[in-house]
C-alpha cells in the first residue's frame, strides 16, 4: 500500500492498496542467471522470471547478534564491531527512513539499545530466529503469488530483517527503491516470515500497475476520489489470498494464536465489518468527515488484521470462486470492481436459502463511477 515515501505494513494508506495507492518504480525486465548479492545478502528468488527481483539482506541483524554474543561471552565489544553494524545497508536505510519520518535516530541510540540488558537476554532466541529466517526459500512463494497479479506487473524489493528499538515493520521508498523492513521477532516462525514476505510482494507487484487506476479516478470530486483510493485498501485481503496460494488454503495457517483468533472473529463479523466500512464511505462522500478525519477513520480498519484484510479477503474469495481468478485480477486493476462484483454475487446468494450477506450501498458505487459493465 502506498504512503508518501514510507509505509507501515499495517499503516494507513489507500494503495497497498500501503502499509497500507500509487506505483512502485519498474525494475529491470531481464534477470540473467542468478542474482549476485553482497556477502550478507540471501537470494529470495533468483530464477529466470524477469518479473521478479527480490533479495534479503540480514547484515544488520547478524551484526547485532555478533555483538550480543560477544557480550554474552564476556568479550569486549570493539569500535570495529560497532562500525561493522553502522555500515550495514539496512541500518543506513533505516536511518534515512527515520529522518524521513522526522524522527531522531542516531548511532548512539542503536548502541544503547544493543547494550541493553533486555536485548542481551534474547541473544539465543534472536540468533536462532535469524538462522531460521535465512533458510526460508521464498521462490515458491514468489511463484505462487504471480497468478494473483496482472501479467504486466513486476516485483522488485529488498527485504531487511532488522533488530532495532522500535518493533514495527514497514515499506520504505516504494516509488524508487522499495524496501521491506521486518523486525526480527523470535515468536515469528520461518514459515510465517515467508508468508509475510509473500504478502508484501503481492502489494509491490500490484502497485507496479497502479498508474492506470490513478488515471481512472483522477477526475473524480475529492470526496469520491478519496473513497475510490481507500477501496484499494482491500488489497490487504487480496494479498492474504495470494500469499495463501488459493481460496481453499487457510490464510493464517502460519500465524500466532492471537492472529488466528482475530481472523476467526473477522469471519464471524464479516457483515458487521462490511457495514462499518460502508458507513465510513458514505460519511466521506457526504462530507460528514473530511481531511485527516478520513485518514484516521480508514486507519482504524487496519488493526491487527481488520476489515481491510478480512472483508477484502472475503470479497476476493467470493469473486474468484464465483467468476474466476481472471475476474479477480480485473478487480485488482480497477479497485472499484471488487465491490461491484461482490454485490452481484451477494445479491444472488441472498435470493437463495443461505446466510444473508451485507451489500455495498448503490450510491457509493454510483458516486465513485464504477464501470457500468462489470465484466466477469
Amino acid at each position: 500500500m502506498r504512503r508518501n515515501q514510507t509505509t507501515r505494513l499495517t499503516s494507513a494508506s489507500p494503495s497497498r492498496p500501503r502499509i497500507m495507492a500509487v506505483g512502485f518504480a519498474l525494475y529491470l525486465r531481464k534477470v540473467l542467471g542468478l542474482i549476485l548479492l553482497a556477502c550478507n545478502s540471501v537470494p529470495m528468488f533468483a530464477g529466470d522470471d524477469s518479473r521478479i527481483r527480490v533479495t534479503a539482506d540480514f547484515s544488520e541483524a547478524e551484526a547485532v547478534v555478533a555483538i550480543l554474543e560477544k557480550r554474552h561471552g564476556k568479550q569486549a565489544v570493539t569500535a570495529a564491531d560497532w562500525q561493522a553494524l553502522f555500515a550495514t545497508e539496512p541500518y543506513q536505510r533505516l536511518k534515512q527512513r527515520e529522518a524521513a519520518m522526522k524522527r531522531t535516530f542516531t548511532d548512539d541510540d542503536l548502541k544503547t539499545f544493543v547494550l541493553s540488558v533486555d536485548l542481551l537476554s534474547q541473544c539465543a532466541a534472536l540468533r536462532s530466529t535469524v538462522a531460521a529466517w535465512k533458510q526460508a526459500d521464498l521462490k515458491l512463494d514468489a511463484m505462487r503469488i504471480l497468478p494473483y497479479l496482472p501479467p504486466e506487473s513486476v516485483i522488485g524489493a529488498k527485504i531487511y530483517p532488522v533488530i532495532k528499538p522500535m518493533h514495527n515493520s514497514f515499506v520504505f521508498e516504494a516509488d524508487t527503491d522499495p524496501a521491506i523492513f521486518l523486525y526480527v521477532d523470535p515468536s515469528v516462525s520461518r514459515e510465517s516470515f515467508a508468508n509475510t514476505v509473500a504478502h508484501e510482494m503481492h502489494h509491490i507487484g500490484l502497485s507496479s500497475v497502479d498508474k492506470k487506476y490513478e488515471g481512472d479516478i483522477a477526475s473524480l470530486l475529492d470526496p469520491a476520489k478519496a473513497v475510490a483510493e481507500w477501496m484499494g485498501a482491500f488489497g490487504e485481503g487480496e494479498a492474504m489470498l495470494a500469499a495463501a496460494g488459493g481460496p481453499d488454503v487457510d490464510p493464517v495457517a502460519t500465524g500466532t494464536l492471537e492472529l488466528k483468533g482475530n481472523w476467526a472473529r473477522g469471519k464471524r463479523d464479516f457483515n458487521h465489518d462490511l457495514e462499518q466500512v460502508n458507513a465510513f464511505f458514505l460519511d466521506a462522500l457526504s462530507g460528514t468527515i473530511q481531511g485527516d478525519a478520513i485518514r484516521e477513520k480508514a486507519s482504524s480498519f487496519f488493526g491487527l488484521q481488520g476489515p481491510w484484510y478480512t472483508v477484502g479477503y472475503g470479497m476476493a474469495v467470493m469473486v474468484e470462486k464465483g467468476y474466476g481468478r481472471k475476474s479477480l485480477i480485473e478487480c485488482m486493476r480497477d479497485r472499484r470492481l471488487l465491490l461491484v462484483r461482490y454485490n452481484q454475487l451477494a445479491e444472488e446468494s441472498n435470493r437463495k436459502v443461505g446466510p444473508w450477506l451485507a451489500l455495498w450501498s448503490p450510491e457509493i458505487l454510483k458516486d465513485v463511477e464504477t464501470p457500468s459493465q462489470a465484466t466477469k
